[in-house]
């Protein structure tokens, strides 16, 4: 049998394959041997066929506090993993462009130096030219299209808002639910193919950020490929990551409502799921977290 390929950055590696983390965090776990390796200097990152990937089972519930490094769980999603062996690595990368030079911290380290490095991350995030990206979908499931996209520049200013016609025509009821958009809202919207393009513009070049990025990348790609777009948005960086460890969440996640309420810039009362306001309530909770809130 032949080895897996192996990869030198993510801008490499193909669509579809994901850190066992990043599988886990979208609620799936990997199956089968590692399909390929993205060595990040001495580091190697096992990659795992998405397509491959089963539905997790809900764990219990975790309280909050500091990060545990010897339970696997604990592990922010997206890090640097662990061989197919189960050999632990010592390092986690911060939310990045998977580079080891921008925020790195040992697994081993106390939740200070940890709450210290994702600070300092986005510290460094807030000085540099990036987007925040959100989206609003027709479900969660890998035959979800988005049907609401939005793009915030760091000074707030809302770059690229437009409601989305979905492929499949329909948007469930329990979905209008939360985010209140209906097909009929949809009737007169752009395709997404068309959206793309603005969108890729718009991105080049600079770094895109999302609350729940596995999620928001995962709607991008498979609505792309939904309307025969091959051309990849590449590098999603999840706010939602930095903010957990910021705050020093076992978990490595934590809602944006919640995250939002916590840094006071829930003003609304309640977050309104629709994507230029969400964008920018995760603009505002970083902004906060990086003074000190």
């Amino acid at each position: 049998m032949s080895e897996p390929p192996r990869f030198g950055s993510w801008a490499d590696v193909p669509s579809g394959l994901r850190p066992a983390n990043d599988l886990r965090f979208a609620g799936l776990e990997p199956r089968g041997d590692p399909a390929a390796w993205l060595v990040l200097g001495d580091r190697e990152v096992a990659l795992y066929r998405e397509a491959d990937a089963v539905p997790r089972t809900p764990k219990a519930p975790r309280t909050r506090g500091s990060i545990d490094p010897s339970r696997s769980s604990d592990r922010p999603p997206g890090s640097a993993g662990t061989r197919a062996s189960g050999v632990r690595r010592d390092v986690v990368v911060l939310p990045g462009t998977g580079s080891l030079r921008r925020g790195v911290v040992r697994a081993d380290a106390d939740p200070a130096t940890t709450t210290d490095a994702a600070r300092h991350w986005i510290r460094e995030l807030l000085k540099d030219d990036f987007l925040v990206l959100d989206t609003e979908t027709t479900g969660l499931g890998y035959g979800a299209e988005v049907i609401e996209i939005g793009l915030i520049g760091p000074d707030g200013r809302e770059r690229l808002s437009s409601l989305v016609r979905p492929r499949a025509g329909h948007v469930p009821a329990a979905v209008t639910a939360i985010h209140g958009i209906t097909m009929a809202d949809l009737q007169g919207a752009p395709t997404f193919a068309e959206v793309y393009d603005a969108l890729l513009d718009l991105a080049r070049g600079r770094r895109v950020v999302a609350w729940n990025a596995p999620f928001d990348e995962r709607m991008v790609r498979q609505s792309a490929a939904t309307w025969g777009r091959r051309e990849r948005l590449k590098g999603f960086e999840c706010a939602m990551r930095a903010y957990a460890l910021a705050r020093g969440l076992r978990q490595g996640r934590a809602k944006l409502e919640r995250a939002a309420a916590e840094t006071g810039v829930l003003t609304a009362g309640r977050q309104s799921h629709r994507s230029s306001d969400d964008a920018r309530l995760t603009l505002q909770v970083l902004m906060r977290v990086a003074g000190g809130r």
